[in-house]
């Protein structure tokens, strides 16, 4: 995988966003922003409050959850690189087969935490890879895991329909206030979709 590298400019936007928001702060600026009267406009600047603090708070989240993801995915190919070099002095290094296997699970392993799907459909596919002796990538295209696929698409489809989100209309992605999008910060494209993620988050409050 390619190490994903934020400018300084994203990595203290990341940083801001996960400060902890203060009331206090919060209320100062939307005063200064609206022109509010502290106390003859106290009804609309207690509920403008409310809602950028609930913004900030998903913001956060979803900014943590991304940081964690990127964080697993580095240290996975961290691992792989040492066992690429790893030998322990006094002790006979390993056989190049040994070897082999131990970096072909590595691999196996990282693109199996790559994948959205749950962790029990994930144990389906790697359990058809070990049946068929083939990767996960390749045993995720078997007939029986993509129809188990379709299933899982099928009920996300329905939870997110349940609790009020529209479905794709016009090539439009579907957001989530738990599950923020996978996006490369490195391209243009994946900044303006974390732009529009941001911007969908901001108007659910």
């Amino acid at each position: 995988m390619e190490k994903i590298e934020l400018t300084p400019e994203e990595q203290k936007a990341e940083q801001e966003a996960l400060k902890e928001a203060k009331e206090d702060d919060i209320r100062t600026q939307v005063i200064t922003d609206y022109g509010f009267d502290e106390e003859d406009d106290s009804e609309r600047i207690d509920k403008l409050v409310e809602k950028e603090m609930g913004y900030k708070k998903s913001l956060s989240q979803a900014i943590g959850q991304k940081i964690k993801k990127r964080e697993e995915l580095e240290l996975r190919d961290k691992e792989i690189e040492e066992l690429k070099t790893a030998s322990k002095p006094g002790e006979p290094k390993d056989k190049p087969e040994d070897f082999d296997d131990k970096l072909s699970k590595a691999f196996e392993e990282r693109d199996l935490d790559s994948m959205e799907y749950p962790d029990e459909l994930k144990a389906e596919i790697q359990k058809l890879a070990k049946l068929q002796e083939v990767s996960v990538k390749k045993a995720a295209q078997d007939t029986y895991i993509i129809s188990k696929i379709d299933e899982w698409k099928k009920e996300q489809e329905t939870d997110e329909a349940s609790i009020g989100r529209k479905d794709k209309t016009g090539g439009k992605a579907v957001y989530s206030k738990d599950s923020p999008p996978e996006v490369n910060m490195n391209t243009k494209e994946g900044r303006e979709e974390w732009d529009k993620y941001t911007d969908w988050l901001r108007t659910q409050y």
